[in-house]
Formats: C-alpha cells, sequence, structure tokens
C-alpha cells in the first residue's frame, strides 16, 4: 500500500490545491483576428477576466469541437515571457515578443509583425529564440497581423470564418 507522505511532491500538490495556489481558473472570451483578408473569430480562455493582457489562450480544440462541432482556424496565444515583463504572442507557426500591451476597457487591440517559429540557419531549421528575436534577428512572416481579444463573453457564433473584401474591390 502506498502512502502519500512517501510521494513528497503528492503533498505539495494536495497543498497548492487546498490553498487555492493551483486553481487554474480560465475565463471564456473571444479573439477576433484578421491576416490578410480574412478574418477569424476564434473561442480564447483567458487567465483574468478584465485584462486580457494578463494571458490568454485558443480553447483546446477537443472542447470546442465539442460544443460546437466546429473547430477554431487559428490558434492565438500571448503569455509572460519567462522572468521578463515581456510577452510572448503566437499565431499558428508565427511568433512575437514584446513589453506587455494594456488592454482598455478589458480589450486589448494589436496589430503586429510576426516572424515564423522556426528559421533556417547553416541550412538546417533552428527555433527562433527570445535572445534572437531581441539582439534584432526578426525574419519576415506575415505582417499587419490584428487581432482584438476580450476576456469578459464568449461570442456564441465562434468559432467563425469570413473572408473580407479585397482592397481593391473596397
Amino acid at each position: 500500500m502506498t502512502t502519500i507522505s512517501k510521494h513528497p511532491f503528492a503533498i505539495v500538490v494536495l497543498m497548492m490545491a487546498a490553498s487555492g495556489a493551483y486553481s487554474g481558473e480560465r475565463h471564456a472570451g473571444t479573439a477576433i483576428i484578421l491576416v490578410g483578408e480574412s478574418e477569424y473569430t476564434i473561442p480564447i480562455e483567458c487567465d483574468d477576466s478584465s485584462r486580457p493582457e494578463l494571458g490568454f489562450s485558443t480553447e483546446p480544440s477537443r472542447i470546442t469541437k465539442e460544443a460546437t462541432g466546429r473547430t477554431s482556424g487559428l490558434r492565438l496565444g500571448l503569455r509572460r515571457w519567462q522572468e521578463t515583463d515581456d510577452v510572448v504572442i503566437s499565431l499558428d507557426r508565427y511568433l512575437a515578443w514584446m513589453p506587455r500591451p494594456s488592454s482598455a476597457g478589458g480589450v486589448l487591440k494589436m496589430t503586429l509583425d510576426m516572424s515564423p517559429v522556426t528559421i533556417m540557419k547553416g541550412g538546417s531549421p533552428v527555433a527562433l529564440t527570445y535572445d534572437m528575436w531581441m539582439e534584432g534577428e526578426r525574419p519576415q512572416g506575415i505582417q499587419g497581423v490584428s487581432f482584438e481579444a476580450q476576456c469578459s463573453h464568449r461570442d456564441p457564433d465562434a468559432p467563425a470564418f469570413r473572408k473580407l473584401p479585397s482592397a481593391e474591390s473596397r
């Protein structure tokens, strides 16, 4: 018979759960992402219901699929970068680091250029790192990505996709 006292890790986890330190409570929200002439509305899960800049990520595909019968066309995330005041923003296979942005009225609106997660160096793919980014190595990926994230409620139509009229036809 195994007892908890023989497993110090189990004791720490139980103490954290009892104290609420590991509650992991997430808040349902929505992000609208514009990439070129495509608009994606996706369900997100946020760390704070009124401050998306504190972190969020796309709701797991399995959960979205079970609830709506559809999946999100893109994965978007924003999280604090290690022990810095910066954040990393990821959109599928692209990313960008920057100082933590601020939301207004619980809505975070941003437009940014993003680099690919991996780049070629010496004929081999390597991961783009924070240090490389901060030293100015920012390979072209996708430009002018805009998104709006809010964490106070979920758009019932998410996930959704629509093609926007091209600039020439406007």
